[in-house]
């Protein structure tokens, strides 16, 4: 379809990419988790569970961003009252606490680093919230699900068309006073359903077709 010449749309939309999204330990595919994995540069478009990328890694050449929130969602829990790693972290809520604690995150415009630190400061919604001991089955994700809690970047990130756009998620090991733990094979091993997610938030604008 042919553009309308000089005239624009803006729209507040997000972007999103997922790091793994299953349930049940496995071993291999596109849902293991990493000790690192840089998504959206490889976001494979068309399947909504996963992205909402019009291309991998960059927007189409139509389009701008500019964005005014980091986010990342961050949820584990137990299927069928069952929900186990086989290694050191043995419960939902040692495996999303730790897995929240020990993952970082590196957002990238191009070649430039234009923002970074711990996951727990770019929550779906300012830290981990949920509740444990009032119930049997624990609810934890990354933040107070309101959009107040959302941290917003005093000045935005601009991404101008074509430019590459990549978040590098980390995930640390865990030391202890007998070695390290190590929370990629527990998140692996972990025998519930999980979810782990990112966001770029703010104003797309393109063309009018």
């Amino acid at each position: 379809m042919a553009r309308v010449v000089g005239l624009r749309q803006q729209r507040v939309q997000f972007f999103y990419d997922t790091d793994f999204r299953c349930s049940g330990a496995i071993a291999t595919g596109a849902n293991l988790a990493a000790a690192e994995k840089v998504l959206f540069a490889a976001a494979s478009p068309g399947d909504l569970s996963r992205t909402n990328m019009p291309a991998p890694g960059q927007l189409t050449s139509d389009q701008t961003f500019l964005c005014f929130a980091v986010r990342h969602e961050i949820n584990f829990y137990p299927v069928n009252n069952v929900g186990l790693c086989t290694t050191a972290l043995l419960s939902t809520e040692e495996a999303e606490i730790w897995t929240l604690l020990s993952s970082t995150f590196s957002f990238k415009v191009s070649e430039k680093t234009e923002f970074e630190g711990p996951v727990t400061m770019t929550p779906a919604g300012g830290g981990p919230w949920g509740h444990v001991s009032a119930s049997n089955q624990s609810l934890l994700c990354n933040g107070d699900p309101a959009s107040a809690s959302i941290y917003v970047l005093p000045l935005p990130v601009a991404i101008t068309k074509r430019q590459g756009i990549q978040m590098i998620e980390k995930k640390f090991p865990i030391p202890t006073a007998a070695g390290t733990v190590d929370v990629v094979a527990a998140i692996n091993s972990y025998t519930g359903g999980r979810l782990f997610r990112a966001y770029i938030d703010g104003y797309n604008t393109r063309d009018v077709l």
